[in-house]
């Protein structure tokens, strides 16, 4: 059950945004790097136009950021499995991969409704950096769409955000004007951003802010959840003991929890800031150790805008 959270609307950044991904501890990942969502680039470091880390089982990612400003964050809405031909990560790496000079933000989004294909629910947040002006000063802004098939099978919908979701707002796994602002942890969230925004300075240091959103993100609930019915109630999620049956039948012990939080600065000039950090990770010998605090990746760039 990932979340995530963030303001489009700060004087002196264009993104603020902070998520966690939630998952089985097991499932093969690679840490966040420059890539071009292509088999073979997987031990290229630094090579490619997306900033994101990887589901190596499906290919796609939960959160990324391009060099041209493209943001796009996925989270699955909580549903009965079921299999889909289509894989929901084809979704960010679309919208995140080099596009053609006349592509716009409108047509990409409009692309993405009018695709045909089949998904697992999802909810999908995608932002664009576009150039504006301020007092005589060239500065960027976010163009911004959330897109949800509303449910496994279910047709591509997209939306502009609200005023109030542009200055700060929040995503997880509920269902799009059914419920899903009233989950604790997006509620929770959403309170503890706009207090984040409300104490810091215009010019707050970037470490700070990143620190606060950290804190903001390993926020648990008391008690904490039991089952994954009761996730909804957390944003950080302490490792869970799933049983889970395979299709051999034969029934294995698997730990489901926050694997990894990510906080995105964008500057209004186009500095970058990128942090991923780990929270949980599967051992070698089955067990689920915290992992430091200094365990994590942190990238700089400037947004092209050529």
């Amino acid at each position: 059950m990932c979340v995530a959270f963030w303001s489009l609307e700060h004087p002196n950044y264009a993104l603020i945004l902070c998520s966690n991904r939630d998952e089985y501890l097991s499932r093969p990942t690679s840490n966040a790097h420059f890539h071009s969502f292509d088999s073979s680039d997987s031990d290229r470091l630094d090579d490619g136009s997306v900033l994101s880390g990887r589901d190596i089982l499906a290919g796609g990612t939960w959160a990324g950021i391009n060099r041209k400003g493209r943001v796009a964050i996925l989270t699955n809405i909580t549903e009965p499995p079921k299999k889909y031909s289509s894989s929901r990560g084809t979704l960010t790496s679309s919208f995140l991969l080099p596009k053609t000079p006349s592509a716009t933000f409108r047509s990409e989004v409009e692309a993405i409704v009018a695709q045909p294909a089949k998904f697992a629910g999802f909810n999908l947040l995608l932002l664009s950096v576009r150039p504006a002006e301020t007092e005589g000063e060239q500065t960027l802004t976010l163009d911004a769409a959330f897109v949800t098939n509303s449910g496994g099978g279910g047709p591509i919908t997209a939306r502009e955000l609200s005023d109030e979701e542009r200055r700060c707002g929040g995503m997880s796994n509920g269902i799009d004007r059914q419920g899903a602002s009233e989950w604790p942890k997006v509620k929770h969230g959403t309170r503890a951003m706009q207090e984040v925004l409300d104490s810091v300075p215009e010019d707050v240091d970037e470490g700070e802010l990143a620190e606060r959103l950290f804190n903001l993100l390993a926020w648990k609930s008391d008690p904490a959840p039991v089952d994954r019915s009761t996730l909804r109630n957390t944003i950080q999620v302490e490792p869970l003991a799933v049983q889970l049956t395979h299709s051999s039948e034969r029934s294995i012990q698997e730990f489901y929890g926050t694997r990894l939080s990510t906080i995105i600065l964008m500057h209004r000039d186009g500095n970058v800031l990128f942090i991923e950090r780990d929270i949980w990770m599967s051992s070698s010998d089955g067990g689920v150790p915290k992992t430091d605090a200094k365990s994590e990746r942190v990238f700089r760039f400037c947004i092209d805008q050529r």
